[in-house]
């Protein structure tokens, strides 16, 4: 029976990870009209706001909140702060590569995130990957350099616009890292919906002294709205993943994850059949193709035992 109970929340983990996946699938069409007439200090602080007064709302009907001895002792104290540093700079950092590289190349170069996560369930939490597993991340990886192929040369350049773009990103996805293997971590000492709203709380208060809340009683309705969206992505999405995180190991959690870019692919596609040139075009070939598909069967073998 624990077998089962085990491989049950194992499966829980994997379909929640797979709701994060979409909901930051359609992140950079919010982010992109959102970001129109908002600094991306402002956006950040409003999706946190909206995020921790909802949350502490759906808490506190439950007489759930976090006390204050669940976070007195060093051990969650530490772990909050690196888990809310590094959520904070993984969405700033996001926000602002967007001036300079395209959704597309900043997909292929946050998937670094997710992998590093893996390796931290590998390498902190002592996670064993099986040869079924060890053989999706092989063809993960090789799935994504071919899913990619023709950005390769830009993710190489790192002079001008694209090498800052790049080295950005490559920021934002190692404290994205942190970030996943402190909440992890913390799983041991508090429930994640508290973990949650601990971090939320963290993260206005630090951006707090860099926004201009005011402004956004200038955004047209579309905007607005998109801001709104904003919001409740970043509720659902990390809601899912704490979960996922209790449910199943790191690195299960990591690999599913690393099917993202198939995902966004097909928005960026829709997203332009809808309003041509909202984003740049991405240019299909059969190695294309060949690599959507690597992605998805390494992400499925590296997520089961």
């Amino acid at each position: 029976m624990n077998g089962e109970a085990s491989g049950a929340h194992a499966t829980r983990g994997v379909w929640l990870s797979l709701v994060t996946v979409g909901c930051w699938s359609v992140l950079p069409v919010t982010l992109r009209i959102a970001s129109r007439h908002l600094d991306p200090y402002t956006l950040t602080w409003y999706r946190f706001v909206v995020s921790a007064f909802v949350l502490a709302v759906w808490l506190a009907a439950r007489r759930e909140l976090p006390v204050w001895s669940d976070v007195r002792r060093p051990r969650p104290a530490v772990l909050l702060l690196v888990a809310t540093l590094g959520l904070v700079s993984n969405y700033v950092l996001y926000l602002v590569s967007l001036n300079y590289v395209s959704p597309t190349v900043g997909t292929v170069i946050t998937q670094l995130g997710p992998l590093l996560l893996m390796l931290g369930g590998v390498w902190i939490f002592r996670e064993r990957l099986s040869r079924r597993q060890t053989t999706g991340v092989v063809l993960l990886v090789a799935g994504l350099l071919l899913f990619f192929n023709r950005r390769l040369a830009e993710l190489a350049d790192l002079s001008g616009s694209a090498g800052i773009g790049a080295m950005i990103l490559l920021a934002a996805s190692v404290t994205w890292a942190m970030y996943g293997v402190a909440q992890k971590a913390l799983l041991r000492d508090l429930a994640s919906t508290r973990i949650l709203l601990l971090i939320y709380i963290g993260a206005t208060v630090l951006l707090a002294a860099f926004t201009a809340p005011r402004t956004v009683t200038a955004l047209p309705p579309l905007e607005l709205l998109m801001l709104g969206l904003s919001c409740l992505n970043t509720l659902v999405a990390y809601g899912a993943l704490a979960e996922a995180l209790r449910d199943a190991g790191a690195a299960t959690v990591g690999a599913v994850l690393a099917v993202g870019p198939v995902a966004t692919l097909i928005v960026t596609y829709v997203s332009n059949r809808v309003s041509p040139g909202f984003f740049a075009p991405d240019l299909l070939n059969i190695a294309t193709v060949a690599g959507a598909c690597a992605v998805t069967l390494g992400s499925g073998m590296s997520a089961r035992k």
